[in-house]
């Protein structure tokens, strides 16, 4: 009887100490996205500050996918809405200060500079005609389209 309550109390204990130790084991680390969007832009890095909206493309001189999503905005005459272009390396510095380092990347920021649209890449067919009518800059009556692709 004495032999059976000890090896329960050895048995108890043993498995005590090694769930003791894997508690203690440290958690695995959170993962954390590495590239995020901005979702704020000072409006006084940009040209026509005073414009409603602000169409921002952040690019490189050496991307061929930036050249062609280029081309698919700057025709973009709209009253309310001021396109800008943010080349690598020329503009460096706004890339750095704005952390964005994945391009072609496409940011449209509202008159406070609060980004209510972003996009990396080539975004998908009719998905930048569809952010523009969601915050009134394009009146869906008027059937404008901005197609990228």
């Amino acid at each position: 009887m004495a032999i059976t309550v000890l090896l329960v109390l050895t048995l108890g204990g043993v498995a005590f100490g090694i769930s003791f130790i894997a508690n203690k084991k440290k958690p695995d680390t959170p993962t954390v996205p590495k590239f995020v969007l901005p979702f704020q832009l000072d409006r006084n890095d940009f040209e026509n500050i005073g414009s409603d909206w602000l169409l921002v493309l952040f690019s490189s001189d050496t991307c061929d996918s930036c050249n062609f999503v280029l081309d698919q905005i700057s025709d973009l005459t709209l009253p309310s809405l001021q396109v800008q272009n943010v080349e690598f390396p020329s503009e460096n510095l706004l890339h750095k200060k704005y952390s964005v380092s994945s391009v072609p990347s496409l940011l449209l920021a509202n008159q406070n500079g609060v980004v209510e649209w972003s996009f990396a890449g080539i975004p998908p067919k009719g998905a930048l005609s569809d952010a523009l009518e969601q915050f009134g800059i394009i009146p869906p009556e008027t059937g404008q389209q901005v197609e990228i692709n």
